[in-house]
């Protein structure tokens, strides 16, 4: 039996691509095992040969998710606030732009997963999830500590920063007139803005000194 498959992806990799973007689609309850056996041309015997169940694709699409949003908030530390946030955006941004399917379903059945998951892995999801809160809360009262940024609400802030990139799956579409990294310039200018105290680097230099946003993948503003 062969573990790659023309386009370079393994088997296994070719499923969970392929069963993605039907659960995007279809959503985890309407899509069966023999409609990702269907799209990748093999028996439903041979997709069980690489998942035992359904719930343990989603499992992969979820661990997947939520293991790349920890991994974009690694920064510097020596970075100040409001240029580690700028990082974090552009970084969270540019990976959903690539991967939206995957996005669109750790949101769209997130309410369900403790019917599907174990409690181990409801425990992990839920772990990375508070990772990311806490790096975003620690990050923005790192700013108000060094007078960086104004006094504020970094539980709040932090929540609504999450949900503001984090949900940006709904309208971020391929091949659009903006790209995934001058999104990132602009939510993140329009953030910072309210946040940092010194009125010179507000206004000149928001995302910090010598920031230059690269263009690359190209993205559609649509409403949700």
């Amino acid at each position: 039996m062969s573990e790659s498959t023309t386009n370079g992806m393994s088997r296994r990799e070719e499923l969970l691509a392929v069963a993605t973007k039907l659960f995007a689609a279809r959503g985890y309850h309407g899509t069966r095992m023999d409609d990702v056996a269907d799209a990748v041309g093999l028996n439903k015997a041979t997709v069980y040969h690489y998942y035992a169940s359904k719930s343990l694709i989603l499992y992969d699409i979820y661990k997947g998710a939520a293991d790349f949003t920890v991994d974009a908030l690694h920064d510097d530390p020596t970075a100040t606030a409001r240029e580690t946030i700028y990082h974090f955006t552009r970084r969270l941004l540019v990976g959903i732009a690539n991967d939206i399917e995957r996005a669109a379903v750790y949101f769209q059945e997130g309410p369900y997963i403790t019917e599907w998951f174990t409690e181990e892995q409801v425990e992990y999801i839920r772990e990375k999830e508070t990772q990311v809160y806490e790096h975003v809360r620690d990050v923005i009262d790192r700013g108000i500590a060094s007078g960086e940024f104004y006094d504020c609400d970094s539980h709040v802030l932090a929540l609504g920063y999450i949900g503001m990139t984090l949900g940006s799956y709904r309208w971020l579409r391929p091949h659009g007139r903006r790209t995934a990294q001058e999104i990132a310039v602009e939510f993140s200018t329009a953030l910072l803005r309210g946040l940092i105290r010194d009125e010179t680097v507000r206004t000149l230099s928001p995302l910090g000194v010598g920031i230059d946003a690269p263009v690359k993948t190209r993205i559609l503003e649509e409403p949700s």
